[in-house]
């Protein structure tokens, strides 16, 4: 019985420290703001609208800008990577790493990390994207390389911290819902099985993601405490 009791309580440690790594989960991730035409490339908990500064944020590359020639200065801040762009648009930031083992394997990954923001552009500024099927709307396809992606998984995370996931039909297309005012955050990811080099350093697959951050201004208010 004290075995038994033992298992159940390792067990139940278990699920909680599983629940506490995915509560405090970190997101990279950009906010635009039209009306001053800048973007903020931000790190912290989106749902809980937290960030890191100092010595947690600086290790977060400032990355490469799309469209070329949108962005005509960079300021990097305590806790944020500020772009103050030329004109309106929707803007995306490519950030790479040097390819390495993963953790339970020796399978080398290569990975590219996009961040977006903004949804009035209709066609794919990026190679893995998220493009609203209408300006401003809540239906949007998924594509590498301008290939839908069918069967993609795509997890949003809204306002107020609710977060469901959504799958895009055989066209790449899927539609989510957006019912408060604020920002939401469109997570996907991609892995691409195709073997290469990355700055000299051989990989066996490429993971890309995509972290898209679209605001909502018409819908339920609530409390941001």
């Amino acid at each position: 019985k004290e075995r038994l009791k033992m298992k159940k309580f390792i067990y139940s440690m278990l699920l909680s420290a599983i629940c506490v790594i995915s509560v405090n989960a970190h997101e990279i991730w950009l906010e635009l703001d039209e009306k001053k035409n800048e973007a903020k490339l931000l790190f912290g908990h989106f749902d809980g609208k937290q960030t890191e500064s100092g010595e947690k944020f600086a290790r977060i590359k400032e990355g490469v800008s799309y469209p070329d020639g949108l962005v005509k200065e960079i300021k990097r801040n305590e806790n944020n990577v500020t772009y103050f762009l030329n004109q309106k648009s929707d803007i995306a930031v490519l950030r790479t790493s040097e390819p390495r083992k993963a953790r339970d394997s020796e399978i080398v990954e290569n990975k590219i990390a996009y961040t977006k923001a903004g949804r009035t552009s209709l066609e794919s500024i990026i190679d893995f994207d998220i493009v609203p099927l209408a300006k401003n709307s809540n239906s949007f396809k998924i594509v590498f390389k301008n290939e839908p992606i069918k069967k993609s998984k795509i997890r949003v995370i809204s306002p107020t911290g609710w977060e469901k996931t959504f799958e895009s039909d055989d066209k790449g297309e899927f539609t989510i819902h957006s019912p408060w005012i604020g920002k939401y955050l469109l997570l996907a990811t991609l892995e691409d099985e195709t073997k290469g080099e990355f700055e000299g350093k051989a990989f066996d697959k490429t993971i890309y993601s995509l972290a898209y951050t679209i605001e909502e201004n018409q819908g339920i208010s609530w409390d941001k405490k």
